[in-house]
């Protein structure tokens, strides 16, 4: 039955649906000239292949008139509302491809196989430019749909702008500018780097284009600070509190933690662990008796030293609650998580408690061997002067870090919302309480003076005091007056670049985005718009599709798009690549300049 099923449904597919290529006529409306009202004649005929949606491949058959008297002439227009300009694809692909690849996250072989079905056939590198063309149609549309935009925001009694950029390595910055109210993507650039000079003309486009902010949110790159403070310098300019907390984190751990991280790392503790596992325990977790384990752990007689079994299972547990410490953390990353000062502990913790065991088991000659092996395992790092001196000044830093995290109430040790964490939903005058106390308590701390990092700490919290604290914003709206409290974290934009990794890796299988940024089109980040139901009821202005609506725009403007895009100022020409790759000429001019 499923046979005769998929059977049936592939003859009624498009595919099977035409024995011949289908043709489908085109001629203008027209029958006179609109100047001189002069009958039109056939100027000449054409028949081009094309792809539709509803009907696949075909064959267009176009007539051309012309007016006898003032030699216009005039084509089919409803072949132009169809089919783009020097394209055999109409817009109806294009933006099924568009969609498919850039928000759905589509392979191109994926893409393919959905045209497929609709009878069109075209080649994966034919895919990947139709993906193209429609991020700079959108383009266009949202420059052409600019006046409309910012009418929008005003309705809503004005915008609250977000940005941030995103790297990976020697690639460009893409930086996206993002309104907090509407949710709109407002524009994008692709830089070189995140400095004044670059991001100074980009910013000033934004308050061309949109007006000025009613506030800006922003990490704390140098260049960033530097720019909105001269292009927006009236405006209230917060900085997100996650990563001004990280920032402050790496500042005051980092010296101590990488000591513990590269300790363990050169100690090869990890490899040796998971040696003796596989020696004593053939790597079975699964033989474990979980039962056995908890009756031990919750009963307060002694263990007995005669009862081998029960002794390495119990042993078995301990190192794999001690290799599990490399995994803690909610999802944060360091300086919020750290695994490897988690680790140094449990394995120290381990070494310790079966020193003490050890003795007990004197009388079971096999079973004080096996503790004395892992015990000499765990010694060499134990005995780590400067290990353990870091561990110890890196406890008493991440008590007083972790005591910040609660005063500014986000990033908290005990919550499991990751990069997704918005902070606590607390008052920004009780917050700002907090943190006045905190900064208090830590200059009367006893130390505090022979402290650099301290003193580095609370130098940084006084620096950016007023970009930290934010009043409710007030708006007036045609429906009246209201209160807006800007987010204290650049999420926004944080969880977008996050999305933009994530259909990379689903896409091409490459963690790494270096070689797409280089590549990407700046303006790829304004496909995010459409999911957002306000924007597309902006930029389709009354029109039932985006179809219709990029059959309106000219094809001089998205060809200038075009070129401007091939104009990357961070992309080595192909000339100049193709010469530094000539080793016969990089020789000669290496000799030239030796000479």
């Amino acid at each position: 039955m499923r046979k005769l099923h998929d059977d049936a449904v592939n003859k009624l597919s498009l595919t099977n649906a035409f024995v011949f290529e289908p043709v489908l006529h085109f001629k203008t409306n027209k029958e006179c000239c609109p100047q001189c009202q002069t009958k039109l004649k056939v100027h000449h005929t054409d028949t081009r292949k094309v792809y539709m949606l509803d009907i696949g491949k075909c064959k267009a058959h176009r007539t051309f008139m012309f007016c006898p008297d003032c030699k216009g002439v005039y084509p089919p227009e409803d072949f132009e509302k169809s089919v783009p300009s020097y394209s055999n694809v109409g817009y109806d692909v294009m933006v099924l491809t568009g969609r498919l690849i850039l928000c759905e996250h589509h392979t191109i072989m994926e893409t393919l196989s959905e045209l497929k079905k609709r009878n069109v056939h075209i080649s994966s590198s034919q895919v990947a430019y139709l993906a193209q063309k429609f991020i700079f149609y959108l383009s266009v549309l949202h420059q052409q749909a600019g006046a409309m935009l910012k009418m929008r925001i005003r309705q809503k009694g004005g915008y609250i702008l977000h940005i941030d950029g995103t790297c990976e390595g020697a690639s460009p910055h893409l930086v996206s500018a993002i309104d907090e109210v509407s949710n709109f993507v407002l524009a994008n650039v692709k830089i070189p780097s995140e400095s004044k000079e670059q991001l100074v003309p980009f910013l000033q486009q934004i308050r061309k284009q949109y007006g000025e902010p009613l506030a800006v949110s922003s990490d704390m790159g140098r260049g960033l600070l530097s720019a909105i403070a001269e292009v927006f310098p009236n405006t209230p300019h917060y900085i997100c509190h996650f990563h001004f907390l990280r920032d402050l984190g790496k500042d005051l751990l980092e010296e101590q933690y990488s000591i513990i991280r590269n300790t363990l790392k050169n100690s090869g503790i990890s490899a040796q662990l998971r040696y003796r596992l596989r020696y004593y325990f053939d790597n079975k977790p699964q033989n474990i008796n979980v039962g056995e384990i908890i009756q031990i752990a919750q009963t307060s007689k002694p263990i007995n030293m005669q009862d081998s079994a029960a002794i390495k299972q119990l042993c078995h547990v301990l190192l794999l609650w001690a290799l599990d410490g490399k995994k803690q953390g909610n999802g944060f990353g360091f300086p919020f998580d750290r695994p490897h000062a988690e680790f140094y502990r449990r394995l120290y913790v381990l070494w310790e408690q079966l020193n003490t065991f050890q003795g007990k088991c004197i009388t079971n000659k096999p079973i004080f061997k096996f503790i004395a092996r892992i015990i000499d395992d765990l010694s060499l790092l134990v005995n780590d002067t400067q290990c353990m001196a870091a561990y110890q000044m890196l406890a008493k830093k991440q008590t007083v870090f972790d005591e910040f995290r609660q005063a500014l109430a986000i990033a908290l040790p005990n919550t499991t919302k990751g990069l997704n964490d918005a902070g606590e939903d607390i008052a920004m005058d009780t917050i700002e309480k907090r943190v006045k106390m905190f900064r208090n308590d830590l200059v009367k701390a006893k130390g505090y003076h022979k402290s650099t990092a301290y003193q580095k700490l609370i130098g940084q919290i006084d620096k950016y005091w007023e970009k930290l604290f934010c009043d409710s914003i007030k708006v007036s709206t045609p429906a009246g007056d209201s209160f807006i409290q800007p987010q204290r974290t650049n999420n926004i934009l944080e969880q977008f670049f996050r999305g933009m990794r994530r259909s990379h890796r689903r896409t091409t299988g490459n963690s790494s985005m270096c070689k797409k940024l280089h590549s990407m089109i700046a303006d790829t980040p304004l496909v995010k718009n459409l999911d957002n139901p306000e924007y597309m009821d902006i930029i389709l202005n009354g029109k039932k599709s985006l179809e219709e609506t990029f059959a309106e725009i000219s094809q001089k403007e998205v060809m200038k798009k075009m070129q401007e895009a091939k104009k990357d100022e961070t992309k080595i020409p192909r000339k100049v690549l193709l010469l530094v790759r000539q080793k016969e000429t990089m020789a000669k001019l290496i000799y030239l300049i030796a000479s």
